[in-house]
């Protein structure tokens, strides 16, 4: 148990970008619809929130009245004034003066002084919601200045050198638009953020390695990933193409790996017909496995029969394009059609199919009925190899029903998909059975 912790905690801590990137890549929509809902909500909240800010500027010439009146000097006051004018024209006793001259009972706005270096002027701004404000405010500014300046400094005289002017535009933009397109970018990449770090801690089977250290059976090998769509023109009309060994388009590394596993069943096999696929969760790709690789065997045995286990969603008529099936697996089960005639031949190879089309909500009595295991004594005696396509395990229970009639199992596992520790468990149950567990299959790389 230690040694199975110890390789859990290794293959959590692995780092497959290309596994990463493909799984943030896959939630792109979510990432588009949080980044868009997140900058629309930045973009009212800015545009709702704007405060305008108004400013106007007033510039005073300061010079010393005393009779040792210098330049220097002048500067020198220039200086001292500047320090405490913004304290001065912001006293309570300047801000009455003010108020009352524009007739107001509040000023939300500021004044702040400042003073232009190496010369004797210094400059008040004003700043406000409202331009008539701070023009009124910059006036009483002006009018009202002595009160307290000459407090401070009674040989000061201030005259106005630029009088303010109503300022007819604000010193800060309303950019909601700006700050939308930063947000979309920032959400963005913060979703791909979180996403990449959900997927790096999964506990999922991520690459070959981590099929060896984390799944209690053996490793096959892995069937690599195989676009379904093989022309610009498919994908935007969404025209899969069935992923198949003998379609000419499928690519070579694809067929070698569905040929390597072949090599590797039979010599599990040990001379034994019935292999069973199956895999843990929906849409892990085992039906293309059990349809490939029952293709494999048809290339190299005299007589192969695929049968379509998984009544319930059955999909292997869908992948070798077989749209008129005869007869189905539960007329042959219920008793209806006799076996021999709802056999059918795959137009582009020698393989003989047993298929479903329509599917039955009650495919737990067919699968572990008396007739299933008729059939499956007939089929032994009638062909080479047999391979079932059974469903999921985590959806019904048929894949551990029938391991008390076929010789073997296979478990296919699509990369970066199932818990790592339900996959186990999956394994488990099938070791339990009678059919020999030959080992698990990396599906999708």
């Amino acid at each position: 148990m230690d040694n199975m912790n110890e390789k859990y905690a290794a293959g959590l801590l692995s780092f497959h970008p290309v596994v990463l990137i493909k799984d943030i890549l896959k939630h792109w929509l979510l990432i588009v619809l949080v980044a868009l809902i997140v900058g629309v909500g930045c973009y009212i909240y800015t545009d709702l929130s704007y405060v305008p800010s108004y400013q106007t500027t007033t510039t005073f010439v300061i010079t010393d009245n005393s009779t040792s009146a210098t330049v220097y000097n002048n500067l020198s006051v220039t200086s001292e004034l500047a320090t405490v004018f913004s304290e001065l024209v912001n006293s309570s006793i300047m801000r009455k003066a003010i108020l009352q001259q524009i007739g107001q009972t509040y000023f939300d706005g500021s004044i702040n002084a400042a003073v232009i270096p190496e010369t004797n002027l210094l400059t008040v701004k004003v700043t406000a919601s409202d331009p008539r404000t701070a023009f009124a405010v910059a006036r009483a500014v002006i009018d009202h200045h002595d009160i307290v300046t000459y407090q401070v400094m009674d040989n000061v005289v201030l005259e106005v050198l630029q009088y303010p002017k109503v300022p007819v535009s604000p010193i800060n933009r309303a950019d909601a638009a700006g700050m939308m397109k930063r947000m979309i970018m920032y959400s963005a990449l913060a979703m791909c953020l979180l996403l990449g770090f959900l997927s790096y801690s999964r506990d999922t089977v991520r690459s070959s390695k981590e099929a060896r250290e984390k799944v209690d059976c053996s490793f096959l090998g892995e069937v690599p990933h195989e676009n379904k769509y093989k022309t610009i023109l498919s994908r935007i009309h969404r025209r899969k193409t069935s992923i198949l060994i003998t379609n000419p388009v499928t690519s070579f590394r694809f067929v070698e790996s569905i040929r390597k596993l072949r090599r590797r069943v039979e010599k599990r096999m040990n001379g034994e017909k019935v292999l069973m696929v199956t895999s843990l969760l929906e849409n892990e790709g085992k039906s293309t496995v059990a349809v490939n690789l029952a293709l494999a065997m048809a290339q190299k045995l005299e007589k192969v029969l695929l049968i379509d286990c998984d009544l319930r969603k059955p999909a292997c008529h869908v992948l070798l394009d077989e749209r008129d099936v005869p007869f189905t697996v539960c007329e042959v089960l219920s008793g209806r059609v006799p076996i021999s005639e709802a056999i059918v031949r795959d137009h582009r190879s020698k393989l003989h199919l047993l298929l479903e089309k329509n599917g039955s909500l009650d495919s737990d009595n067919f699968v572990a009925s008396e007739a299933m295991r008729e059939l499956l004594t007939w089929a032994k005696n009638e062909y080479d190899f047999v391979v079932l396509d059974l469903p999921p395990m985590a959806v019904v229970t048929d894949a551990e029903s029938m391991t008390a009639y076929a010789d073997a199992s296979l478990l296919v596992i699509r990369q970066n998909k199932s818990n790592a520790k339900a996959v186990n468990k999956a394994v488990a149950a099938l070791a339990k059975g009678k059919a020999n567990l030959l080992g698990s299959v990396l599906n999708d790389v």
